[in-house]
């Protein structure tokens, strides 16, 4: 059979994000999705476009270490007493004239840091030394008295029902304590009862094979997190005995609260708890869910910027390839998934009013608070990016060779951005160079012979923008093939 001509086709609506190839055939993958992406978004429904970078936040603190504990704590009152908060090694800090300044050293090594703020003053947790707070005045320091005077020691805290509310004591780590009610004065107070037997406290599920993994409220109860399950305690005399709720996180700062629910990570994928009903929203990125690490389990952390919901897990090898430092991000709006990667490990997150300007901050695994979405470049060190559309046949059929000798593509920036493509007899990531892009839409010369192809972006940007929305195929022909 001779060759006949193709109709021209057009590729330019990449709206519904990131399927793996683990989560749907390639044959019912929709045709505006992409089957691997780095460093792009979808935010502009149809395009995609390279991410923002990272810049750092003051001075790096201590290199190659874990930032433990970070914390954006607002004074209700003049807000004179504002204050960012870190913690890094034995010491935690405040920013201060854009240096990290230290206020409590001596702490634990290693020990995350937990925060809430209550009565205006900021407490803290770590799991080792005694709860202890701050009013967010320079000249004053952390104590242990007050508020926090014969508080438990544990690892999570949360505010919920004008009550502070503490858990992961190391002798009783499902033991969830309640500070009393503020003191009808002029300057509120609470008290704690922390009596084995007659003290303020409710057991959650005690030596169950699970401990409490952390404490987030919400809008009807306290959720508490284990491994597996959630439980609710709606005030001091109404908890659940039982979890109605069979999925919990390893890692609570995986734990997000969004404007549609509480998103958290467990290992068979992303949830969202919402007025007692929770779903899964993680099959798209199927293949990234499998091969987060049981290492990586307990250090995913999340933040949310309004309508995306990001988390940290770490690095991924998944179908023979290894990506470094993954951020997975969701779009509320749209359902979508994308995929990032930076140069570092994020650890824990919080916002962050500068007093001009709102953030989202990070920790990294290297003395770093850092920016997300700010800059063009991650602290200095270029963003890689690469996009890999789905597998095509142009007519439908695998039954048919296609030449397809022209290609044109749709952008504006992204000069030298390499286009390759792969077809189905070719070794598994071994990919033919077709060219380069110009400064906006180019148009490629090829000599792509295939039953079944597909395309991929692959560049690095220090600063040039880059807006892709996708590709035509108008010069092409088809004929019948024996496989």
């Amino acid at each position: 059979m001779s060759a006949q001509p193709l109709q021209p086709a057009e590729f330019k609506d990449l709206k519904t994000g990131l399927i793996t190839p683990g989560a749907v055939s390639r044959n019912q993958v929709p045709m505006d999705a992409v089957s691997d992406v780095v460093n792009f978004h979808f935010d502009q429904l149809g395009a995609v476009k390279l991410r923002a970078g990272i810049t750092r936040l003051g001075n790096q603190i201590l290199a190659s270490s874990n930032i433990l504990g970070l914390y954006e704590f607002r004074d209700s009152g003049s807000g004179s007493n504002n204050q960012m908060i870190t913690v890094n090694s034995t010491t935690l800090y405040y920013l201060s004239g854009g240096t990290w300044t230290s206020k409590r050293s001596g702490l634990t090594s290693g020990s995350q840091a937990e925060f809430t703020t209550y009565l205006d003053y900021v407490f803290m947790v770590n799991g080792t030394e005694a709860t202890a707070i701050w009013d967010g005045n320079p000249s004053n320091s952390f104590v242990t008295t007050g508020n926090a005077s014969s508080a438990p020691i544990g690892k999570y805290i949360e505010n919920f029902r004008n009550r502070v509310w503490i858990s992961g004591n190391s002798s009783y780590p499902d033991r969830v304590y309640y500070s009393s009610l503020p003191s009808s004065v002029s300057t509120p107070v609470i008290t704690w009862d922390t009596d084995v037997a007659t003290g303020q406290w409710l057991d959650v599920s005690p030596s169950d094979g699970e401990n409490i993994t952390w404490l987030k409220r919400s809008k009807k109860a306290l959720l508490v997190f284990k491994n597996n399950h959630i439980y609710r305690i709606y005030s001091i005399n109404d908890s659940e005995p039982d979890p109605l709720i069979d999925v919990g996180t390893y890692s609570g700062r995986s734990v997000v609260e969004a404007k549609d629910g509480t998103y958290f990570h467990h290992p068979s994928g992303f949830y969202r708890y919402n007025d007692g009903q929770v779903s899964e929203i993680s099959k798209p990125i199927q293949d990234i869910v499998d091969n987060i690490t049981l290492a990586n389990y307990s250090k995913i952390c999340g933040w949310q910027d309004g309508d995306h919901v990001y988390w940290s897990v770490g690095n991924i090898t998944a179908n023979g390839v290894t990506v470094n430092n993954v951020v997975v991000r969701y779009t509320i709006s749209s359902k979508t998934w994308t995929r990032y990667s930076y140069p570092q490990q994020f650890l824990c997150a919080s916002p962050y009013n500068d007093g001009s300007n709102l953030y989202h901050l990070v920790g990294d695994n290297d003395g770093n608070v850092l920016k997300v979405n700010s800059g063009n470049t991650d602290n200095g060190t270029s963003i890689s990016y690469d996009l890999i559309h789905r597998w095509m046949t142009l007519d439908g059929l695998i039954s048919t060779e296609k030449h397809i000798s022209e290609l044109s593509f749709e952008h504006d920036g992204g000069t030298g951005t390499n286009i390759s493509t792969q077809i189905q007899n070719d070794l598994t990531h071994i990919w033919q160079p077709l060219g380069q892009l110009d400064s906006s839409d180019t148009l490629l010369s090829t000599d792509i012979r295939a039953r079944r192809f597909r395309i991929r972006l692959t560049g690095s940007s220090s600063g040039e923008s880059f807006t892709y929305r996708g590709f035509e195929i108008y010069d092409a022909t088809s004929e019948s093939v024996k496989f």
